[in-house]
């Protein structure tokens, strides 16, 4: 089986795979094999042992898409995982409960209501107006601290069945460039673990708590400015979703 990985998310793999192998995750660092050839020397009763060995010695490749395949397998007579790709049609999503662990094709979007660029640029210039950056190169730390865009989290949904579906993708587990998000969009195939049910309104994205790493009195200080900004507002839907945390995302 060959995977085009888009997404991999090891932090979750490491804690999903050691639930799934019963806390015996194990990760080999080395390999050691010895061969033995010989032969028996001897005259009447005296016997000399001849013999060769050889090791060999290597590290197991450990990469996300070996990672990827060990958990896979490891979740196959699992109980709490629903494999909708090999059994039932994903249009039983709502059967799904939290703790579960499936894998579907699953197109998903960036919200259209989130714009990376625009967004650091209308904070930036809150933080300022709030006399909690400085306009100097002097700030370039704190605003860069502020700003981690590594670990920025981008908001994706998919609305195509009666059930909402979403999550938070970490920007530095994605395996693609900026301008090819648009894959996200395509037939990928996504293993996920349930994390929440929602029945009626959920906040889908919320700027200043999953975009910024903002203290909370700080927050509470922007979120009284946010004032008609709507890159800056919460993206709600009012409808039943299901939040999810990714694990990983491929073709």
């Amino acid at each position: 089986m060959f995977y085009n990985l888009i997404y991999f998310n090891e932090n979750l793999y490491d804690t999903y795979y050691a639930f799934a192998s019963a806390g015996q995750a194990v990760e080999f660092k080395e390999i050691e094999s010895q061969t033995d050839k010989g032969a028996q020397l001897g005259f009447d009763s005296t016997q000399i042992g001849l013999g060769k060995s050889s090791v060999i010695k290597g590290e197991i490749i450990s990469n996300a898409p070996s990672k990827l395949i060990s958990l896979e397998r490891s979740l196959v007579h699992n109980d709490y995982f629903v494999d909708f790709e090999a059994g039932d049609a994903f249009r039983e999503i709502e059967d799904l409960s939290r703790r579960m662990i499936f894998r579907a094709t699953l197109p998903l979007k960036i919200h259209e209501a989130f714009d990376m660029y625009e967004v650091t640029r209308l904070m930036k210039s809150k933080l300022l107006d709030a006399g909690l950056m400085g306009s100097t190169s002097d700030d370039a730390d704190l605003f860069n601290m502020v700003f981690d865009f590594d670990k920025v989290k981008l908001p994706v949904y998919n609305n195509d069945m009666d059930t909402l579906i979403f999550s938070k993708l970490h920007r530095d587990c994605l395996l693609i460039e900026e301008n090819e998000f648009d894959e996200l969009e395509e037939d990928n195939i996504v293993l996920a673990k349930v994390k929440k049910t929602y029945d009626g309104a959920v906040t889908l994205f919320d700027p200043l708590k999953d975009f910024m790493n903002l203290d909370s009195n700080t927050r509470k200080i922007m979120e009284s400015d946010i004032g008609g900004h709507k890159q800056l507002q919460p993206i709600y839907h009012d409808t039943n979703a299901i939040e999810v945390e990714i694990i990983a995302i491929y073709t």
